[in-house]
């Protein structure tokens, strides 16, 4: 067996063996003293210009480099920063994508990925891993609760408690531009935020203007996505049906890497009119009409989007599911 290109060692790292364009990518960012760099981190500048033997001066340019264009993310422990190479293609995918000057045949290299060999890893990922990575927060209205709505699972409160935040490109739709849904809504939280306007792919926002943000996203018929965890930590992803890494493998493929809310949208008979509205705003197609809507409670992902537009307010969010539903 002929002996793997240091690109086909870089996508092994990133656990993409056997695919044939994320070796391209990375080619196209990195040269082959880059790519010997992020195959030798973790390390310092020194301690990785010392495993190469490349001067100190030069090794540091080039991490720098590197950081700029989201291949590799800097930690400060002690006295130094260390390097490490993008953990996963989850990290690649959204740190390079947003690399200030990426061309336009990066862009759509990615996007060449995403129609031809992300659905068959994604199917791979949803097998391998025991619980889906990313989940849905609810919109922020119409929400009737058991107990007290968790500050984890509302957008507005994770913005509250968040020391820092920041706004960038969506990566999805600024690869795919197949709709004309807003692209800079992606917000940012608190490490993450920092991380982003360090490296020049967010810009900072007030609370005030992440609420805004958060309100067009709603308006515009967008679901909110963060990590499915108990931390607020994290980021707010604002997505749409066709452009979304996770939304189209799901709709599609029926591939679930996307977990729901702990709640489900629910219908009053009495006062549903039959409008419609909330049929266009379903993603999976859980709403149907006969008169009034009816809902499939089985396809309901519990986003809220149907309730946000309903005019008579006949449509609210119920808890289904218990809060240890989220993980830990």
């Amino acid at each position: 067996m002929p002996e793997k290109s240091l690109y086909e060692q870089l996508s092994d790292r990133i656990f993409t063996t056997g695919s044939k364009i994320i070796p391209k990518l990375f080619a196209m960012l990195a040269d082959e003293v880059d790519a010997k760099l992020l195959l030798s981190m973790p390390g310092s500048a020194e301690e990785l210009a010392n495993k190469l033997g490349l001067p100190k001066v030069e090794t540091q340019k080039r991490a720098e480099e590197m950081y700029h264009k989201g291949l590799a993310f800097k930690s400060v422990k002690g006295s130094g920063v260390k390097y490490r190479m993008c953990r996963d293609l989850m990290q690649f995918h959204d740190a390079t994508i947003l690399w200030p000057e990426a061309p336009r045949n990066f862009h759509d290299m990615w996007q060449q990925y995403m129609e031809q060999e992300w659905p068959g890893y994604a199917s791979f990922a949803e097998k391998l891993l025991p619980q889906p990575m990313i989940r849905v927060v609810p919109v922020h209205e119409n929400i009737d609760a058991t107990n007290k709505v968790l500050p984890y699972e509302d957008a507005i409160a994770i913005i509250d408690n968040a020391e820092k935040i920041a706004v960038t490109k969506c990566t999805c739709r600024v690869i795919a531009h197949k709709c004309d849904n807003p692209v800079e809504v992606c917000l940012q939280i608190g490490k993450g935020a920092a991380y982003a306007i360090d490296r020049g792919s967010g810009r900072q926002v007030t609370k005030d203007e992440a609420k805004k943000i958060i309100r067009q996203c709603e308006e515009s018929g967008l679901i909110h996505t963060t990590m499915n965890k108990t931390s607020m930590d994290h980021f707010i992803c604002n997505c749409c049906r066709c452009c979304c890494q996770m939304m189209p493998v799901m709709i599609q493929h029926g591939t679930k890497l996307l977990s729901p809310s702990r709640f489900t949208a629910t219908i009053n008979k009495d006062n549903c009119t039959g409008c419609g509205l909330c049929i266009e705003r379903c993603f999976f197609n859980a709403i149907t009409l006969n008169d009034t809507a009816d809902l499939d409670p089985a396809k309901c992902i519990g986003c809220g989007l149907c309730a946000v537009v309903c005019p008579v307010e006949a449509i609210s969010l119920k808890e289904t599911k218990p809060q240890d539903f989220i993980p830990e």
